[in-house]
């Protein structure tokens, strides 16, 4: 057939394909005229003068018709652009980073770098050596007696430590900060001779909890004796400077008095033993130690760090006077020991490192998803089905000598019992509490592999809970417990038939909650305002209507956060719980920030305290690519260097009562790519400049905000001081950089 004859022009043979008579149909849709004047009757001769004629003024034909929808696609295709963009880099997130100059701050002496710096101080420019018989001495404010032997245990454990500090410091000597060791020309220090330091204290036995006093006084001077007395009075020429009608007879017998030797003299005091054991870290890093001289007299060689000495020991720059206490009450490191498991003894040397630093909270990640490592004796099955291997457990001795050892430290232990996600390894033991265990994809199903999470319509779920909840609450002596409520997959939720219908038809509702324990009753405000019932008000996080998934999510909250309650646990939650779900709280509940450090302003609006632990400045483990296998994909979040940490200022975008909401911060130390072998260099020393942070803020008592430089310095002595005690801490920069930290700016 002759296409000619074809009324559109176009051949009517039925092998024509249909992908063709489609495209056909478009130009056509395209091409009104031309479809028209074909269809008219005229052959294909205009079509044929259309394609001859000027491309020129084909195209300016075509762009006086559709001009509007290139413009408006255009500008819907940037818009998307930057909004990826802005998505990605995150602008408004961004916090300047730490000066690295500012000699409006003031700086601690080079010999003396002091982590954390203290909040207020002053020093001068004599020495005081520390005698070789030395001693700590402790004594009651209110009687002024000495403390009985074995009635403050743990202030005799800290002044051990403290001894065997300085003993450590007569053996080696850090020779990173030190950079007039090369020449050889450092001598032995003179000066009158220290050999006690008092310790005042109020209340030895002080409960260890959050909002505990820590604040201390530090003082050390010289002092002349007093021929004849037990006391001493200030060498600092005091007794000349005598009012109108002294004669000289009097003065004179004021001189034969004072007419005994000048000596060190060194007072701490503290309200509580917490603040002591603050104050016996920062004495013993006053305290310097001068390699050991060759000779008598003259030039020495230092030593290398695993030699035996006898240096002598002294502190410089007296006299020194400190007034001390936290920025923050709550000064933490997270440590994830489920999705790889640390020894007791990794877990010891991190509280050792602790103290060091001034930190306070261990939050102990010990559940997750991938394994179940605490031994429950209510539960045996948890542990010994759903741990990485039987030997990879922590028993009740585990426990217990772990936070015997913090307390010691003046370190609580805050142990988090991550749910109703993030809870595959429960269901290994009992699989009817569980949904969705090991479903695949498993990204669809939860954050990481392998997926499950509680069931909240199963009575059982509560039944061991309710009995985990009892045994957690004897185990751990903490006041506060964290309940985790991050990451809970909807999808995982809505995997399973019975919860599916739940969240669907409101109507089924009542009769799946009738088996379930009853909930917490919410209370007026009045009800709660005696002190007994003010952790029972509930309060919601959102507002409008609430859907079925989160009604779910209500369900389990009302009946787990009860069971903490009944064992006087104060809950802390993650952000989502706050922010990405319309639940009930409790006005109790504390809420842990992570994954913006703008969201803590978000929270706080609600009228919830806040720990911060933003992602974008103190998630530690990050930075290393993506753990999934076949995966090159970096990490969802960057690393942090100490500089970052550093520069963390937790209420830069805060007024001054909503800084009062926040209750301090911790570093998070997540273990899929972390276990013993790497454990100290990913905390340490970049733990320290949180702790700093946490302790001192990011500015002085000025408002200036402190510089990297004066950090440096003082950081890798820490991190040496960390090296000699067992920690393996990387190093910050180049050895060079230590002795030298003006040359190593950027």
């Amino acid at each position: 057939m002759d296409p000619a004859a074809s009324p559109s022009g176009i051949s009517s043979s039925s092998s024509a394909s249909s992908s063709s008579a489609t495209r056909a149909t478009s130009r056509q849709h395209i091409y009104g005229a031309e479809k028209h004047s074909d269809e008219s009757g005229e052959t294909g001769n205009i079509k044929n003068r259309k394609i001859k004629s000027s491309s020129n003024g084909y195209v300016a034909s075509y762009w006086s018709r559709y001009w509007k929808h290139y413009i408006a696609g255009g500008t819907v295709l940037v818009a998307l652009i930057v909004l990826i963009v802005l998505l990605i880099l995150k602008p408004w997130n961004k916090y300047p980073m730490a000066p690295l100059h500012n000699d409006a701050v003031k700086a601690l002496p080079d010999e003396q770098p002091i982590w954390p710096i203290p909040n207020s101080f002053s020093y001068g420019v004599d020495s005081v050596l520390i005698d070789p018989d030395f001693h700590i001495t402790v004594q009651s404010t209110a009687t002024g007696a000495p403390l009985a032997a074995g009635s403050y245990p743990i202030l005799e454990k800290a002044i051990a430590r403290c001894m065997d500090r300085l003993q450590l410091k007569r053996n080696t000597t850090i020779s990173l900060w030190a950079p007039d060791l090369e020449s050889n020309s450092h001598t032995v220090p003179s000066g009158p001779t220290l050999s006690e330091l008092v310790i005042l204290v109020e209340n030895a036995q002080a409960t260890l909890e959050y909002g505990m006093i820590e604040s201390y006084s530090l003082d050390v001077t010289t002092k002349q004796k007093i021929v004849g007395a037990n006391t001493f009075k200030e060498y600092d020429q005091g007794l000349d400077k005598r009012g109108p009608g002294v004669g000289e007879d009097q003065v004179e017998q004021e001189r034969v008095q004072q007419d005994g030797s000048v000596v060190g003299h060194a007072v701490l005091k503290a309200t509580t033993q917490w603040g002591v054991i603050h104050g016996l870290e920062t004495f013993s890093q006053l305290v310097r130690a001068t390699p050991e001289s060759a000779e008598s007299t003259g030039a020495i060689a230092a030593p290398s760090l695993t030699q035996k000495t006898d240096n002598p020991l002294d502190i410089p720059n007296t006299p020194w006077s400190i007034q001390d206490e936290p920025r923050y009450s709550h000064r933490g490191i997270l440590l994830d020991t489920s999705r790889n498991y640390f020894p007791v003894k990794d877990i010891i040397r991190t509280l050792e490192a602790m103290s060091v630093v001034k930190m306070n909270v261990f939050h102990w990640h010990v559940l997750d998803q991938q394994s179940y490592p605490l031994v429950s004796k209510t539960f045996p099955e948890l542990s010994a089905k759903g741990a990485e291997r039987p030997d990879l457990v922590y028993t009740h001795e585990d426990v217990a000598a772990i936070i015997q050892y913090g307390e010691e430290r003046g370190i609580r232990v805050l142990p988090e019992f991550d749910a109703p996600g993030h809870t595959a390894s429960w269901g290994r033991a009992f699989p009817n509490i569980t949904v969705c265990v090991d479903k695949q994809p498993h990204a669809q199903y939860a954050a990481e592999p392998p997926a499950g999470q509680l069931d909240p319509l199963e009575p059982f779920t509560y039944t061991v809970l309710d009995g985990l909840v009892k045994e957690w609450a004897a185990q751990f002596p903490d006041s506060q417990v964290h309940m985790g409520g991050d990451e809970v997959s909807l999808n995982c939720w809505r995997s399973s038939e019975r919860l599916k219908d739940y969240i669907r038809h409101p109507s089924h509702r009542k009769d799946y909650e009738k088996a379930l324990p009853p909930t917490v009753t919410p209370l007026s405000s009045s009800q709660a305002s005696s002190p007994s019932k003010s952790d029972l008000l509930m309060r919601r996080t959102g507002s409008g209507s609430q859907s079925g998934e989160d009604r779910l999510l209500e369900v389990y909250l009302d009946r787990a956060v009860a069971m903490f309650l009944e064992q006087d646990k104060r809950p802390i939650v993650w952000e989502e719980l706050a922010l990405e779900h319309n639940v009930k709280l409790p006005d109790s509940a504390i809420v842990q920030v992570w994954k913006s450090a703008s969201n803590a302003k978000r929270v706080i609006k609600q009228g919830r305290p806040v720990i911060l632990s933003s992602a974008e400045f103190w998630y530690l483990d990050c930075g290393h690519g993506s753990w999934l296998i076949g995966s090159q994909g970096q990490s969802w979040c960057g690393y942090s260097s100490w500089q970052r940490v550093y520069s963390y200022r937790l209420t830069d975008q805060l007024n001054a009562e909503q800084q009062k909401m926040v209750y301090g911060g911790e570093v998070c130390m997540w273990s899929e790519q972390t276990s013993s072998s790497n454990l100290d260099s990913s905390l340490w020393p970049r733990a320290a400049a949180a702790a700093e942070v946490l302790w001192s803020g990011t500015q002085d008592d000025q408002g200036q905000n402190r510089p990297l430089l004066h950090a440096a310095k003082r950081l890798a002595v820490v991190r040496d001081r960390l090296v000699q005690m067992g920690i393996a801490a990387a190093p910050l920069f180049p050895s060079w950089c230590g002795k030298h930290p003006e040359a190593c700016l950027a």
